[in-house]
């Protein structure tokens, strides 16, 4: 019962708190420009306002400024959004394109128009600027032109949506859900150590095999830079030349290239899975073959710490993520003490 008043407490607690961030808004003077995401399409803005003294530019000179409010949208009306992303994209008018166009985004309200400090100014190449945002947030847009003639420039915002993000929040809950279940399972370990095994194996058979090229350290060099960044679709095209190089070195004939790669493919996955079931038995079973308790706690640490990466990362709003990835734990700990009570209910009877 205590468990439970603390839980709803805290719950009642972070539910405030979010309702006063989510409902924050920031007081602006009416005749300054303002753009409303969702509402506003497009808006012109010729600066005109002229400053002296303007940060990273000479005491004396004068550039015309304009500050653009951007309102983002209601975080509980449009939790749709949850995902997307606000591309904020500045083009200049063909006339302008020659001008120096200086733009500041930020958030300080008690900012004078023109006077951010000189490492926040950001230059619009070629007369573009392009930034992302949260389509929730309230930001401040500061642009100066250091030119003694009018320029027009058109803002414009574009909305996003990267299904990436769903799939982080969807996995990232499963794994929060699922961390102590896969911290005990045998099935997890032998799975896991098995795909990792045979990827350490085809790693170590290609490192081998590139030694026997002409230009086998900087195809390996190249290799590991490619993995390293991620290019799958480069390691899928490049490894069946390799292959087929490897296979013509030796002096084997093209009718042999695919029962060679099926007799390969089936030798590396074997290899790697009894690298990894190995692994297992050495290093994560006991001696009476149960999973060690100390590895146990470690694994489910760190698959928690994993999700909670991955939920944090599931939306470019801080807050809204902040607020799923503690709306997740909240139901954890609830589906958790559900489950025990109906266990313990079952067992009773």
């Amino acid at each position: 019962m205590g468990d439970y008043r603390l839980l709803r407490n805290s719950g009642v607690v972070v539910g405030i708190i979010l309702l006063h961030l989510f409902s924050f808004a920031s007081l602006v003077s009416s005749d300054e420009l303002q753009f409303v995401v969702g509402e506003t399409g497009e808006i012109q803005v010729t600066p005109s306002l002229e400053v002296k003294g303007s940060p990273g530019l000479k005491p004396d000179r004068t550039v015309l400024c304009e500050r653009i409010h951007i309102h983002g949208l209601r975080r509980f009306k449009h939790i749709d959004k949850y995902a997307h992303s606000l591309k904020l994209v500045v083009n200049a008018s063909t006339a302008g394109k020659t001008s120096s166009i200086d733009v500041c985004f930020h958030r300080n309200l008690s900012r004078a128009i023109g006077m951010c400090p000189h490492s926040r100014w950001e230059k619009a190449s070629k007369g573009s600027w392009v930034q992302t945002m949260s389509p929730f947030d309230h930001k401040i847009l500061d642009v100066r032109v250091a030119s003694s003639n009018k320029v027009t420039l058109e803002v414009s915002a574009v909305e996003e949506l990267f299904m990436y993000r769903i799939i982080f929040l969807i996995l990232g809950a499963v794994l929060l859900a699922s961390a102590s279940t896969l911290s005990q399972s045998l099935a997890f370990y032998y799975s896991s150590a098995m795909a990792v095994g045979i990827i350490l194996v085809v790693l170590l058979v290609l490192f081998q095999g590139m030694k026997l090229l002409p230009t086998g350290r900087s195809s390996f060099a190249l290799f590991i830079y490619s993995s390293l960044l991620g290019l799958g679709g480069f390691l899928l095209r490049y490894i069946p030349g390799l292959f087929q190089s490897l296979l013509t070195e030796m002096g084997i004939d093209e009718e042999m290239y695919t029962p060679v790669a099926i007799f390969v493919g089936a030798f590396l996955s074997l290899g790697g899975a009894f690298f990894g079931f190995w692994t297992v038995r050495k290093l994560i079973l006991t001696e009476d073959g149960s999973i060690d308790v100390s590895t146990s706690l470690f694994v489910s640490w760190s698959i928690r710490i994993m999700a909670a990466v991955l939920i944090l990362q599931s939306s470019v709003d801080p807050l809204l993520a902040g607020g799923a990835l503690i709306s997740v734990i909240l139901m954890s700990l609830t589906l958790k003490r559900i489950t025990r009570l109906k266990f313990l209910l079952r067992l009773y009877e």
